[in-house]
């Protein structure tokens, strides 16, 4: 089952990216506290556990119950066409009206909650104040680390910012996460509940998140814009410092490929040279040949695989000697 947001015209929608760390507390609480696992490092989950050392249950049961996936924009940071620090974000869950809570439940379910948020809806004050402080938590554990990926997030902004100057957008969602796929002007993604949308000619927020490589938090019905969290690329612990731009951008096979490609070569010859099996390396140019990185001709009785003008616009981009 997968979600889908038809793109029309991928060259004409405005694209940002904000950077809220509130969504990815989000990711990092219902990642490491509850059932909804999506790969973060075990670092930052020891550190999401022992921050929130006594969870409201109430909240994290509605938040992360398996099978579902629809949430309160309340539970979100806010504005999305700007950063958002968390503090002011936490200052806002507790100024809400507990009756905020019931009204955007009631309307997003079509006034039929699921299960799972019933106790929320007896006791909405204390749901509202419990996420405060589990967001609060997160975020005083996770604030060093952010700081430190900082140059990643400022590079992520700028990734973003040359893809849609270089129309090379596509290449960027068709990346965003492992089970993402952009084709045929369709973004899609697993999803429990599949909808489709069309982002007709409202604007894209890309919003890089500290989260596992699972993690998608997007909100696709806004009425000013789309907006997609997704993992920050090369942002697992140890890989701050890495400058490897394209690596980031496409993948470490995928560069390797890339980079490898300086003349055209086989498929044996090429699996030879990045030091991956044949199959490996085949599943990969599947994707750079789709994303127009690559392109195999048959010469005779042999595939060479070639690097696109395209290709080498986005190395020189990004510094890459090809």
């Amino acid at each position: 089952m997968r979600t889908s947001l038809v793109i029309e015209r991928l060259d004409r929608i405005p694209v940002s990216v904000t950077l809220t760390p509130g969504l990815s507390m989000l990711a990092l609480i219902t990642d490491a506290l509850s059932g909804r696992t999506r790969g973060a490092p075990e670092p930052w989950r020891r550190l999401v556990r022992s921050a929130a050392r006594i969870p409201d249950e109430m909240v994290l049961r509605s938040l992360a119950t398996p099978g579902f996936s629809v949430l309160p924009d309340l539970v979100l940071p806010g504005e999305f066409t700007r950063d958002l620090d968390v503090p002011s974000q936490v200052e806002m869950l507790r100024d809400l009206r507990p009756d905020a809570l019931l009204e955007e439940l009631d309307t997003i379910t079509d006034g039929h909650p699921p299960a799972h948020w019933h106790p929320a809806l007896k006791d909405p004050d204390r749901w509202l104040h419990g996420y405060a402080d589990l967001v609060e938590a997160a975020w005083a554990a996770m604030r060093p680390v952010w700081s430190r990926a900082r140059p990643l997030f400022e590079r992520e902004v700028e990734r973003v910012a040359v893809a849609a100057a270089r129309r090379s957008l596509d290449v960027v969602l068709n990346d965003l996460h492992a089970g993402c796929s952009f084709t045929e002007g369709t973004l899609s993604f697993p999803d429990f509940e599949p909808e489709r949308f069309s982002i007709g000619s409202r604007g894209l927020v890309l919003m890089p998140m500290l989260a596992g490589p699972n993690a998608l938090i997007a909100r696709l019905d806004g009425p000013d814009a789309v907006w997609i969290g997704y993992p920050l690329p090369g942002a697992e612990p140890g890989r701050e410092e890495r400058d490897d731009r394209l690596e980031v951008l496409v993948g470490d096979v995928r560069s390797a490929i890339l980079t490898g490609l300086d003349r055209p070569l086989t498929m044996g010859a090429l699996a030879r040279r990045v030091k991956h099996a044949p199959n490996v390396v085949s599943y990969h140019c599947n994707w750079l040949e789709s994303a127009g990185l690559i392109e195999r001709r048959r010469d005779g009785r042999e595939i060479h695989v070639y690097r696109t003008p395209r290709a080498a616009v986005l190395m020189d981009l990004y510094g890459v000697a090809g």
